[in-house]
């Protein structure tokens, strides 16, 4: 499956649109990660078809039935999609890691910082993949997921 994931929009719809006709809509799915909700209507428009998997993040203000987080298991990988800003992602990933240590999370999308973040962490009991695809506004970049037969290959991709 190959998934887009993008975060921190912040008012930039046409980035958005921009990073997915670069693969001319096709994808199975896209992530997004907070702080932009409202711009993903010009996606909606344009790719109806794509499902859209959305969490709010701290700027999302007036924004109501939509959570903060969601979880989900593609091809036997959980995974943890959050904007970060309830786990303190700006000064480090320890409360993200345990978090997801202790729901069995494999691996964990988050935004917030606005800077890309593509690494694994160990703990005693799971291996933790940490991806942040930084800020589609000010960095212009965004990801590019794929998952196959349990495993998940991340990519920090760049608009131009």
């Amino acid at each position: 499956m190959k998934f887009l994931v993008f975060s921190d929009s912040h008012s930039s719809p046409s980035k958005l649109l921009k990073a997915v006709n670069m693969h001319a809509g096709k994808c199975d799915a896209i992530f997004f990660l907070g702080d932009g909700i409202r711009d993903l209507s010009v996606i909606e428009s344009k790719y109806p078809s794509i499902p859209i998997f959305k969490v709010k993040g701290n700027c999302d203000l007036g924004i109501t039935g939509i959570d903060e987080e969601m979880t989900f298991n593609f091809d036997g990988i959980n995974i943890l999609i959050t904007h970060g800003h309830r786990h303190g992602v700006k000064y480090g990933y320890e409360s993200i890691i345990k978090y997801a240590s202790e729901r069995n999370i494999d691996a964990v999308f988050f935004g917030h910082t606005h800077v890309p973040c593509d690494k694994i962490e160990y703990t005693a009991e799971h291996k933790i993949h940490l991806f942040n695809p930084g800020s589609i506004a000010t960095e212009s970049t965004f990801g590019v997921v794929n998952t196959s037969n349990g495993v998940l290959v991340t990519n920090i991709a760049k608009i131009h």
